[in-house]
């Protein structure tokens, strides 16, 4: 595929201010994205979204491991009343309690590890919405960095149009002076060269705002004299049929990795539902001590008092089996959520791709319709050139008129902010086509992506 054209090179590979406020910085498009890539908070958030999915891993990986619990208290039992035969273990004593336990489950339908499956799907489906963000990211500097050309080659042409008309005033005030033409014609000469002035004064307007917006999405401040370098051309053809621009759309579009795994963490989600029908087994190992100490001692037969206090510490072995049984149907209820969501996000990534589908097709009859717009604006860019030429040649030997001079002044700059806008367009668009095909080379090289290229792509989902 081809990718967004670069503007310019050998410039300045810094990303970072390293002068003083009065210094500009001076950035290529493709520096842009290296720097909003590493910058940007959008990209900083779904960062650290990264990094939670990858705790989750881990959380869920602690399913497989046994579970050291311990437990210690302590009761103190006074007597307050008694009436009839005294159980002397239940009068006035302090019991000191300690237990240590070190469990495992054995089975439980599974549900582990398909939570744990499913804390890696989650994983790369994180992973794949990182992706999407990066390519927003990059779609978003590209067409404000295209804006931004086309809104300084706009200010090129109308400067060069105020220059031609203040030309053709002065003309007109002289031929006047001299009764060589009409007074109406100076007027209409001041006419046009004000909306020239108007048009210019808009034209650098959207160059200020331009820069401003790519200035915060770049991560600087507003006004801050950041100098983007860059020419607004087309550059090489776009020529990959539409057949193969669909094709890759639907393989390496973040959103379908998006869809895909979504469809499989719901198939996870269908099995731990499934697995909740299923028993549970543990086995458990007890350390447990116990200290009895009576206030009172003990009396024997014989009438002597003795010692009742009494020590316990001995080990408990387990194996235990919990079998839950909703009587109000949760698990099957569960279970049937768990198909529904699947069957939901199937259609969801049906819809995805038929939008897919519409916007690959819309922005490649976009760029084509540019690219044949850019060859007829340039052709009457070069003809308008060469009749306010010729006007003005005749006006110079008192064969034209002033409003011929004009007309061919208005006809040269409607010529030039055509070719302008085609180009523009064209860049546009291919930035959008690449986008919505999930072309994702952001050095932005020239050539189409090589097999190699597609078989990492496809490693890295």
């Amino acid at each position: 595929m081809s990718a967004v054209p670069a503007p310019a090179e050998n410039t300045p590979q810094n990303l970072e201010p390293s002068g003083g406020a009065s210094e500009a910085l001076t950035y290529t498009l493709s520096q842009c994205i290296a720097r909003g890539l590493e910058v940007n908070p959008r990209i900083q958030a779904v960062e650290s979204e990264l990094l939670k999915a990858e705790s989750d891993i881990a959380d869920q990986r602690g399913g497989f491991f046994p579970v050291l619990s311990a437990q210690s208290y302590v009761e103190d039992i006074a007597n307050i009343r008694e009436h009839g035969p005294s159980d002397e273990d239940y009068v006035d004593q302090r019991i000191d309690v300690m237990n240590f336990r070190l469990s495992q489950t054995l089975f439980a339908g599974m549900t582990v590890f398909n939570a744990y499956q499913k804390a890696q799907l989650n994983k790369a489906l994180v992973e794949a919405g990182k992706k999407r963000e990066e390519m927003r990211l990059v779609l978003d500097i590209q067409l404000l960095f295209f804006e931004l050309l086309k809104a300084r080659q706009d200010v090129t042409s109308l400067h060069d149009a105020v220059q031609r008309l203040e030309v053709d005033l002065e003309a007109a005030k002289a031929f006047y002076g001299q009764k060589l033409a009409p007074y109406v014609q100076v007027l209409q000469a001041q006419v046009e060269l004000a909306d020239a002035r108007q048009q210019l004064s808009q034209a650098e307007n959207k160059v200020e705002t331009s820069r401003a917006q790519l200035n915060i999405l770049l991560g600087f401040s507003g006004p801050q004299p950041i100098v983007y370098t860059g020419e607004l051309k087309q550059g090489p053809e776009f020529t990959a049929p539409m057949e193969e621009c669909l094709d890759y759309a639907y393989t390496y579009r973040p959103e379908m990795q998006i869809a895909e795994k979504s469809i499989q963490m719901a198939k996870q989600d269908q099995k731990i539902a499934l697995g909740r029908f299923s028993p549970r087994l543990t086995a458990s190992i007890d350390y447990y001590s116990r200290d009895d100490n009576y206030d009172n001692k003990g009396i024997n037969p014989l009438g002597q008092p003795y010692d009742i206090d009494q020590e316990n510490t001995y080990w408990i072995t387990s194996l235990r089996m919990d079998w839950e049984f909703g009587l109000g149907g949760q698990q099957y209820h569960r279970y049937r959520k768990a198909i529904h969501e699947i069957h939901r996000l199937e259609q969801n990534r049906q819809a995805l791709k038929d939008q897919i589908n519409a916007e690959v097709i819309t922005y490649f009859m976009n760029l084509k319709e540019a690219d044949q717009r850019i060859d007829t604006t340039d052709t009457a860019r070069q003809a308008a050139q060469e009749g306010y030429e010729m006007a003005q040649k005749r006006f110079e030997v008192s064969m034209g008129s002033i409003p011929e001079v004009l007309d061919a002044q208005a006809q040269l700059s409607r010529a030039e902010a055509n070719y302008n806008q085609a180009v523009g367009d064209y860049l546009m668009s291919l930035a959008k086509l690449n986008h919505a095909m999930g072309w994702s080379d952001y050095t932005l090289d020239q050539e189409s992506p090589t097999a190699e290229q597609q078989e990492q792509e496809c490693a890295n989902f």
